[in-house]
């Protein structure tokens, strides 16, 4: 019987976020979770928000059980000895630089499969043989399966969304998690089932507002990686000029995607047209507030605002958490989650039912408020999880989960003398897919820049 392995997972980009969250997070996961890789482009990482020193690749490298480091995802996926091995990584790069590095992943997962399959066939198919009464077969695309871990925003790009969410869902072995940690808090599967369920009937109406102190961070020349602007080049109308920086790119991408999360259906709420307006700061000119309506193709209306100049700052002493609202109408109830994310006490997850008439018409119902310890379940108002202690936030959770099972079925298969594995014969349940969030959330910030340039009402790419 196969002996259990950890998964073995590759830190890509190893700046500020991996240094002080990713890295911490995996190394607390052992022995379930090995670091096998490091990458990052520079040897020395540097960073404005940090308030020391980051590490060198060489010095994360003997910090992390004297793991491998590489210059680009190309280079570690060429190493015989790491990239075959691979259960997942995790993309942290530069947010233009999302798609590249995802591609070469979900690229490398498909050879995989496509290795497994051209094996497979010569070997002469599934054959099915009998061991201890239990069937067992050789399956066709038996591979050590390659989960990905992608920061937010997916891509800068209506285009490289697409290409991208394409391409991940004709992968389906791997998981595709976007690490918009608030879509994987207990709150939201709740208020997910609440809208599943047909609790609120047809959707008819979304606001949403999200405020934070960023000034600090969007109105200094500094910090080049969260303001820089790249201009729109002939013949590249699908490209932002922010490029996946400023206050849309940076922050309303978790807010957009917690909606969609909770939506659900591919259907609901499809970005049509887009108005937006924006303010700038005025030493940088990145955006940092905004206002958007947003015509869907369903007939529902969808407005959405947000702005850096909330004073104050998270990582204050004492820290200054951000202002969120979101309020989903239905035909029959409405959805309403809102406070301050650093005070969870600021707010509960509230449900509205609709029945005219009756004495519960309109009366509050609150789904979180008995708790659940098992699925860590508090009543109280949680979004983004920055947490750096402990072993990661829910998104880190579902897509280590994915890799633990990648590998186990990878050692349990490579360990069998017969080259044969024991065969589920039950429904496989379907791994994490992001894409679809991660695209609308591109397809709406994208059209909310190229609406306040133009001043005008612009189709959704």
């Amino acid at each position: 019987m196969a002996t259990k392995t950890p998964s073995r997972v590759a830190v890509i980009g190893c700046g500020w976020w991996s240094q002080g969250w990713h890295l911490p997070h995996l190394a607390a996961n052992a022995p379930h979770v090995v670091i096998a890789a490091i990458v990052d482009p520079s040897p020395l990482p540097i960073s404005t928000l940090s308030s020391s020193p980051l590490l060198s690749l060489v010095e994360l490298s003997k910090k992390y059980n004297n793991c491998p480091h590489y210059n680009s995802v190309e280079e570690m996926l060429a190493d015989p000895e790491v990239g075959p091995t691979l259960d997942g990584a995790i993309v942290a790069t530069s947010h233009a630089s999302h798609f590249q590095v995802g591609m070469a992943l979900l690229k490398e997962g498909v050879h995989r499969r496509s290795m497994a399959e051209a094996i497979e066939k010569e070997q002469g198919g599934s054959d099915s043989v009998v061991d201890a009464g239990k069937k067992r077969s050789r399956p066709q695309s038996i591979h050590r399966a390659l989960h990905i871990l992608m920061e937010k925003p997916m891509t800068c790009s209506v285009d490289e969304a697409l290409e991208m969410s394409k391409m991940s869902m004709t992968y389906p072995e791997g998981a595709f998690v976007i690490n918009h940690t608030a879509s994987y808090r207990p709150q939201t599967f709740v208020a997910k089932e609440i809208i599943s369920s047909g609790q609120l009937g047809e959707i008819r109406h979304i606001t949403a507002t999200m405020n934070g102190g960023l000034m600090w961070l969007f109105d200094d020349k500094k910090n080049e990686s969260w303001v820089s602007k790249t201009p729109w080049q002939k013949g590249e109308d699908s490209k932002t000029p922010m490029n996946g920086n400023g206050y849309a790119w940076g922050q309303l991408a978790h807010i957009l995607a917690w909606i969609y999360a909770v939506l659900g259906a591919d259907d609901v709420a499809v970005p049509k047209k887009v108005f937006c307006t924006m303010t700038h700061a005025p030493n940088t000119g990145a955006d940092i507030s905004l206002a958007a309506v947003i015509t869907c193709s369903d007939g529902i209306t969808f407005s959405i605002s947000g702005t850096a100049l909330l004073p104050g700052s998270q990582y204050a002493d004492p820290p200054i958490g951000k202002r969120i609202n979101v309020e989903i109408f239905g035909m029959k109830g409405c959805l309403l989650w809102g406070g301050d994310d650093r005070i969870p006490e600021t707010g509960k997850l509230e449900l509205r039912r609709s029945a005219p008439g009756k004495k519960e018409d309109g009366q509050s119902e609150f789904p979180c408020s008995q708790g659940d310890a098992a699925n860590e379940l508090k009543d109280g108002f949680y979004f983004e999880d920055g947490v750096q202690d402990g072993k990661g936030p829910g998104s880190m959770k579902v897509f280590l989960d994915a890799c633990n099972s990648s590998a186990a079925k990878s050692l349990a298969f490579e360990s069998d003398e017969s080259t044969a594995i024991l065969v589920d014969e039950s429904e496989p349940t379907p791994l994490a897919n992001d894409s679809l969030i991660g695209l609308r959330t591109v397809q709406i910030i994208d059209a909310m820049y190229k609406s306040s340039i133009s001043g005008n009402a612009v189709d959704v790419q």
